[in-house]
């Protein structure tokens, strides 16, 4: 693995790979990344407003006799004005500037811009399009989207388009509620030549093709969804979801749904929606093609600050993942039968795990095979292993999907499924472990990993704390012990130290993702 730092001066939020053979290709990768940089604002326009001190008084004298008689008014007609005091806020009675003591000074802003930047020539830029002033990007995605016309009998076409959601911060403070944009842009390839080191390849450009306003607040979250082979954005904005369709040059909505709070993030797989809100856990939803509808399958009705959701796998079977405030793991499953989802409505809680750290991402990868794990050529050893066992590939071990994420502290973690044989072996390994080897400072490994409450909000959650994760710092402390120590642990839980290797190598592989 080669690992090279490029500077670039700005601070990256996020960048995506233009996964479009016809501009992007091996030798030359085009990336489009948002990125903020740090400015000085000018406000010497503050120092003088062209008016004398007597022009000034008069015209402060004015409003003052403008807002006693409103008041007056107000008193007699049996309101309080104090309802409507948002509107009468102004700029001139809260901040004046004293000649005497100084000038306005500058002041730090940050200014947003969308790069398109090519990677085989240290990431110069190629393009750039600046956000308006107070306009902070939060959100970009590089999508397909399906061109629908209206009765027309023609078959649509897809293109690939880079999505940015972005919120408008009001230069007077939060006393107006944040709106944002959805911008949408092409790479297009320009005419003429290119300069400096582009001079071998077709110069390409950003290309503007549509931006919509979002008046319910804030863009946090842009996803895509496809249905029928219809390709659409997924927005989240406050706590509203809405599927952007895109047609005649424009995005148009055609389903909603409306969240509690604030929307965090959005997971799509096929087309189902793991929504996590900002205060208000999970909500699993359906997207319905037949009436173009977003449906509520279930939700979790814990209150919980959610920082982050994905998804687990083992087979048929699926799990919801979500890391709280508190440092803490919940693991759901949306199982209608099952007697503690309220006949289907609530996600039920299968474990809970206290981490320690603190994650706002959680990524799925597929867990490798250790057969195939240090292979150079997968495909051929996957040909061959398929050979030897018609069944390889096919058993619920071999398709299974983890989760990654890494801390605010600077550690990598993975989570992954298990069967039900090796996990309760293991359960029992970490069972001895726990009792049988020192641990720092003769605290309890089991105390540590038991789930923290919110102390403000968590009144309504049951005492019962749901045991299912398996400790992998502790459980991997296995391999480095003596082979008399693995052998005392192994046959004391009834097992072999061979078995317990492969269950720990297969852990291992699974975790990773390279």
């Amino acid at each position: 693995i080669c690992v090279q730092k490029v500077p670039l001066g700005v601070t990256v939020r996020h960048i995506e790979f233009i996964d479009d053979a016809s501009v992007s290709t091996s030798s030359r990768p085009i990336y489009v990344m948002l990125i903020s940089r740090e400015i000085e604002a000018d406000q010497s326009y503050l120092n003088d407003d062209g008016l004398s001190p007597e022009e000034r008084q008069r015209i402060k004298d004015e409003k003052e006799a403008a807002r006693i008689k409103k008041q007056v008014e107000a008193d007699l007609g049996g309101f309080d004005i104090e309802q409507e005091w948002v509107e009468e806020i102004e700029r001139e009675d809260c901040f004046e500037v004293d000649r005497n003591l100084g000038f306005a000074p500058s002041i730090p802003q940050r200014k947003y811009e969308v790069w398109l930047v090519d990677a085989s020539s240290q990431f110069s830029v190629l393009d750039k399009y600046e956000l308006n002033e107070f306009e902070h990007g939060t959100a970009l995605k590089s999508l397909f989207l399906t061109n629908v016309i209206e009765d027309s009998d023609e078959t649509p076409e897809k293109s690939l388009f880079v999505s940015v959601g972005t919120s408008f911060i009001d230069q007077d403070g939060e006393d107006l509620a944040s709106k944002g944009r959805v911008l949408l842009f092409q790479v297009k390839k320009s005419k003429g030549k290119s300069q400096g080191v582009h001079r071998r390849h077709t110069p390409l450009h950003l290309n503007l093709r549509s931006e919509k306003e979002i008046t319910v607040g804030p863009v946090t979250s842009l996803s895509s969804l496809k249905s029928e082979d219809t390709y659409r954005v997924v927005v989240g904005a406050g706590a509203e979801v809405t599927v952007e369709q895109w047609g005649s040059g424009k995005l148009t909505q055609v389903g909603f749904y409306h969240a509690h709070m604030q929307v965090q993030e959005i997971v799509l797989f096929k087309t189902f929606f793991l929504l996590s809100d900002a205060y208000d856990s999970l909500h699993f939803l359906v997207w319905r093609e037949s009436d173009k509808s977003l449906t509520l399958l279930a939700k979790d009705y814990e209150p919980t600050q959610v920082f982050a959701a994905g998804l687990i796998s083992r087979g048929g079977a699926m799990a919801f993942v979500c890391h709280d405030d508190r440092q803490n793991l919940k693991f759901f499953q949306y199982a209608p039968a099952d007697a503690e989802a309220r006949g289907g409505n609530k996600l039920v809680c299968r474990a809970d795990v206290h981490i320690g750290s603190q994650t706002t991402a959680l990524q799925s990868h597929w867990c490798q095979s250790s057969l195939l794990f240090n292979s150079c050529t997968m495909p051929s050893t996957l040909a061959a292993l398929k050979q030897q066992d018609v069944l390889f590939g096919r058993l619920e071990d071999d398709q299974r999907f983890a989760v990654t994420f890494g801390t605010t502290d600077g550690s990598v973690g993975s989570i992954i499924s298990l069967s039900e044989p090796v996990f309760w072996r293991l359960t029992a390994l970490q069972s001895v472990m726990s009792n049988a080897l020192e641990s720092n400072c003769a605290l309890s490994h089991r105390a540590w990993r038991l789930f923290r409450r919110s102390t403000s909000r968590g009144g309504c959650r049951s005492n019962d704390r749901k045991k299912g994760t398996i400790d992998g710092d502790l459980v991997m402390k296995f391999v480095d012990l003596a082979l008399y120590e693995q052998e005392d642990l192994a046959s004391s839980i009834g097992t072999t130290v061979g078995l317990l290797m492969d269950n720990l190598l297969e852990m291992q592989c699974a975790s990773s993702i390279i």
